[in-house]
């Protein structure tokens, strides 16, 4: 992964913060990094901009 594609990349830690995800929904391992591949995949297409204000628009319905 380059330098650019590592910018836009989202860490687990910043998914728990924008997703409110609380610490009793705990997931295992393997759902953590699926979640995470699924987000970091759209980031890399699409920006982190684009995550963010989809993630901001499915939150406010």
């Amino acid at each position: 992964m380059g330098t650019e594609d590592a910018a836009k990349c989202f860490e687990w830690n910043e998914l728990v913060e924008v997703l409110c995800i609380r610490e009793a929904e705990r997931m295992d391992e393997a759902e953590r990094k699926d979640i995470l591949k699924r987000v970091n995949s759209l980031a890399a297409r699409y920006g982190r901009e684009y995550v963010v204000r989809k993630i901001a628009l499915l939150s406010s319905h």
